[in-house]
Order: structure tokens, then C-alpha cells, then sequence
């Protein structure tokens, strides 16, 4: 009989536990569906834009910052390039010791090692586009996908109807419009212009009217103006690099 009563609350000890493990399950899933799990469970780069971009009646566009940095703390602003599909997150390699860091060269914004990488900025750059001259880069992808829609900009009557470039951070927007679209080499351009120093912005803006591409001559561009630069590569071409040269339009006097 004693031994019969032990088996007995064996099977109910069993049980109990059985159905606590599956109360826990049930709980986590519902944490799960209800929205609360890492957003990096729930945006991609084919959702990210419609889930953290919200336009108002007014057509004012915000950016879900919290949402972003949940998916990865190292995003610190979105780049939209009107008349393309480029609408991404930026970020920046955090704690990086190389200003020349190009972690997300070769890293994904969900943190896997490979293509197609990430928009990104080197830690020479501030993330406020305070800068003289901050440089975004991406890759040229097969599929389309990152910055291989910029080469759309080489096409003269594409360039001459698609002028402008947002940068949405935390702490508002920043509206840029294209001056020029150029074949420039592979040079690593703040390694080889000191942009702290004017005369060595004057000096890349020269280096970039001289290159073969696309250009708006009815802007003056001066090396006190902010500089937005978009660079990719060729597909077959090494050595060389498409840059889209924009100017922040609240930045000062116009080139």
C-alpha cells in the first residue's frame, strides 16, 4: 500500500510540473506575439521601413529610434534616397579603436558575418552630420539591395529628377540635395583629405568637379557647406568608386 501511495504522488508530482512547463511555454509565446520580444525577431530589411517609418497627415516622417536600436544599438540614423529603393538604417561600429573601421563592410545589421552588409559610417565621422564631409558607404548588390540603386544617378535625365536625400536621426532631419554624381577612385577619402581643415574640403570638391559624371551647374558648393557623400562600387571595377555628392540644404550659403 506504501508503495502504491509513493507512485501515486510520483504522477502527480509529474504532472504538476508538466503543466508549470507548459504554462511557462504558453507565456513566453504570448510575450512573443504580443510584440515585447527582441525587434530583431521582427524586422528585416524588406519590413524595417514600414515598421518604424510613420508619415502624418501633415506628410512629416518619423522614425521609430527605440525600436531600431532594439534590433541593433549600433543604428543611429536613415538614409531615403527618393526615386530608389534605398531606405535603411545607418550605423556605426561602436567602441571601434581603427576611425577607419569597416565592421559593417562585411556584417549585416542583424550582426552575420557576410554580405550584403549594412549602410554604415566610419568612426572618423561624427553621428550628428555636423561634419564637413561624412561618408556613407554600401555595397553594389546583384538583387539591387543596399547602394546599387545610386548607379541609377550616372543616367543624366534620372539625375537631373531626383535631386534630394534624407537623413532621419533622433534628433530631426536633415534634408540634402545632389550636386553631382562622379567616377572617382578607390581612394579611402578621410584617410586622404584632413575634412577639419577647409582647404582640404575646398581641395576634394575641386578633385570631385574634375571627375567624369553628372553634375547640377547652377550650385555653388563651398567648403563651408555640409557634405553628404554616398560611395559604391562597380561592378568589374576595383579601383574606382560612385560617389553621389549631395549638400545639406539648411547648411548654409549654396554651389
Amino acid at each position: 500500500m506504501k508503495l502504491e501511495k509513493k507512485s501515486i504522488l510520483s504522477v502527480v508530482l509529474i504532472v504538476i510540473f508538466a503543466a508549470m512547463v507548459s504554462l511557462v511555454s504558453f507565456r513566453a509565446g504570448s510575450v512573443s506575439s504580443s510584440g515585447n520580444a527582441p525587434a530583431s525577431a521582427e524586422l528585416s530589411l524588406d519590413t524595417a521601413a514600414e515598421s518604424v517609418k510613420h508619415t502624418d497627415e501633415s506628410g512629416n516622417v518619423t522614425v521609430d529610434f527605440e525600436k531600431l536600436k532594439e534590433w541593433n544599438p549600433d543604428i543611429y540614423a536613415w538614409i531615403t534616397v527618393p526615386g530608389t529603393n534605398i531606405d535603411y538604417p545607418v550605423l556605426q561600429k561602436s567602441g571601434a579603436e581603427d576611425p577607419y573601421d569597416n565592421y559593417y563592410l562585411e556584417h549585416t545589421v542583424d550582426l552575420e558575418e557576410g554580405l550584403p552588409g549594412a549602410i554604415y559610417s566610419q568612426p572618423v565621422n561624427q553621428k550628428d552630420f555636423m561634419d564637413l564631409v561624412t561618408i556613407l558607404y554600401g555595397h553594389n548588390m546583384k538583387n539591387g539591395e543596399m547602394f546599387t540603386e545610386l548607379h541609377e544617378f550616372e543616367d543624366k535625365e534620372f539625375f537631373e529628377e531626383n535631386q534630394q536625400i534624407y537623413i532621419y536621426t533622433q534628433k530631426g532631419t536633415f534634408t540634402y540635395e545632389i550636386f553631382a554624381a562622379v567616377d572617382f577612385s578607390d581612394a579611402l577619402i578621410p584617410y586622404e583629405y584632413d575634412f577639419s581643415d577647409n582647404s582640404q574640403v575646398q581641395k576634394y570638391l575641386e578633385d570631385v568637379k574634375s571627375c567624369d559624371g553628372n553634375f547640377r551647374e547652377n550650385m555653388e558648393v563651398s567648403a563651408e557647406r555640409r557634405i553628404l557623400t554616398l560611395s559604391t562600387c562597380y561592378s568589374g571595377r576595383e579601383d574606382r568608386r560612385l560617389l553621389i555628392e549631395a549638400v545639406q540644404k539648411d547648411s548654409g550659403s549654396t554651389m
